[in-house]
């Protein structure tokens, strides 16, 4: 059987990124080349998520990474959020339209999808491009979110405080560590994250911000840890925040499509990025965010971006779709 545009629609938006690997979505051929997403609650985090909001925004990349997948074979495509709201579940509808060449720019990012991942390692020291961060605020804006950099050094200092003690009170509950062991796997598997995926840095080299410890164990190399011998060099990568003025189930899924977006924008460039969960996991953590980073709206996720020296390594399961 020929595949068709919808096919190609679907194998791109399952490839986008999703909270621990979850692929927290059902896809289904409404006919009429209308593709219906659908959440998927028996994918959902019980404990990190039990308002379904990352699976929310997890679906709402999901629907960007398909969306530019349809506009690049020349296909107008419109989105709608939450369609039927006596179907809570349905979470958006991808339909297919007339032809309508692609841009330059949508023919670039869906090129990227095959190429991003998740890097948790080390990055290098070489700048992000300041095009890349503006080019991600002008899209979050038409999506309804928004991005801001964290640039000065008091609200990077707020931000490390916040991944603290957020993932110190996740690791005070072995409901936290049972979740994480359930979504980390040891061998290239069709969901969840792969030991090799979670990334061991060398001993000289650092974060200055804290990464998830996948054991859930709140274990981190810290700059200063050992001052009796030679300081490592601490990594200060490039911070970002996407936000939305409310904090909805619609705004969820709109700041993973600005979130899908970035992320393939990045990785036109060459570009890797790690989700700074922590922060965002807890209502505390991003309330916290909002107050001492005075922001007028809602965090909604927080990431590092810069260039990597990894590979990818999450799978992906069957797309099921019908």
């Amino acid at each position: 059987m020929a595949e068709t545009d919808l096919d190609v629609v679907v194998q791109c938006a399952v490839l986008a990124p999703s909270v621990h690997n979850t692929q927290p979505w059902r896809l289904h051929d409404a006919g009429g080349e209308v593709l219906e997403v659908f959440a998927d609650p028996g994918r959902q985090l019980a404990f990190l998520d039990p308002a379904g909001r990352q699976l929310h925004i997890s679906c709402g990349a999901a629907v960007e990474f398909g969306f530019l997948a349809a506009r690049s074979l020349g296909r107008r495509c419109d989105v709608s959020l939450r369609p039927d709201p006596a179907r809570p579940d349905l979470l958006a509808t991808l339909a297919l339209g007339e032809r309508q060449p692609a841009t330059d720019e949508e023919t670039r990012l869906a090129d990227a999808i095959p190429l991003r991942y998740t890097d948790r390692g080390p990055y290098d020291d070489r700048a992000v491009p300041l095009e890349v961060v503006a080019d991600a605020e002008r899209r979050a804006t038409l999506l309804g979110a928004w991005v801001q950099p964290i640039r000065r050094p008091d609200d990077r200092g707020v931000l490390i405080a916040v991944l603290a003690a957020a993932e110190a009170a996740e690791a005070a509950d072995p409901r936290y560590a049972e979740e994480l062991a359930r979504w980390t796997t040891t061998g290239r598997a069709e969901q969840g994250v792969p030991a090799a995926a979670t990334a061991e840095w060398p001993g000289e080299r650092v974060s200055d911000v804290p990464l998830r410890d996948f054991t859930g164990a709140d274990r981190h190399r810290r700059p200063g840890d050992a001052p009796d011998l030679t300081p490592p060099t601490v990594e200060r990568d490039t911070l970002l925040l996407i936000g939305t003025e409310l904090d909805d189930p619609l705004s969820w899924l709109s700041a993973g499509r600005a979130l899908g977006w970035m992320l393939l924008r990045a990785a036109s460039d060459g570009l890797s990025a790690q989700p700074l969960g922590q922060a965002i996991d807890l209502p505390a953590g991003r309330e916290r965010l909002r107050r001492e980073l005075g922001l007028v709206g809602h965090p909604q996720f927080v990431l590092r971006l810069g260039y990597g020296q990894g590979q990818p390594w999450t799978g992906r399961r069957a797309t099921g779709y019908g």
